[in-house]
């Protein structure tokens, strides 16, 4: 069986949710434009603290420069020392190389005079052939 009573409850705190509340007592509730002014202040002060902060990076950076480059200066040069002294070992080796290389040819041609002229004729005529390719 039903209850005939209407129920008052829902209706009581759904209409206390829809009501809008009363500011308490002693200080007043802001303005909805004074608050958008308050955080407008609140963000431009933050923005004037970035453009301070961007300010002394930026000067920063531009005093940092001369050391920045004397470093990186100083850091090429040592590199490019360390380059020539490799590149004029690498140099002195090639040269040694290649004087062995003459000597053991100038061995051989004078060891066998007959047998190095039919490797150089034979080389000469396998050139040729490269080089003139298909060309009848």
């Amino acid at each position: 069986m039903s209850d005939p009573t209407p129920e008052p409850a829902p209706k009581a705190a759904a209409a206390r949710k829809a009501a809008p509340r009363k500011p308490r007592a002693g200080k007043p509730a802001p303005k909805p434009s004074e608050r958008v002014v308050e955080d407008l202040k609140q963000t431009v002060e933050a923005a004037r603290e970035a453009v301070v902060h961007a300010s002394a990076a930026v000067e920063h950076g531009r005093q940092a420069i001369p050391e920045v480059t004397d470093v990186a200066r100083a850091v090429l040069d040592e590199r490019f020392e360390q380059m020539k002294t490799v590149g004029h070992g690498a140099a002195d080796v090639a040269i040694d190389q290649l004087d062995l290389a003459r000597d053991l040819i100038v061995e051989q041609v004078k060891a066998r005079p007959l047998a190095t002229a039919f490797a150089a004729v034979g080389a000469g005529v396998l050139l040729g052939l490269l080089i003139s390719g298909n060309r009848r």
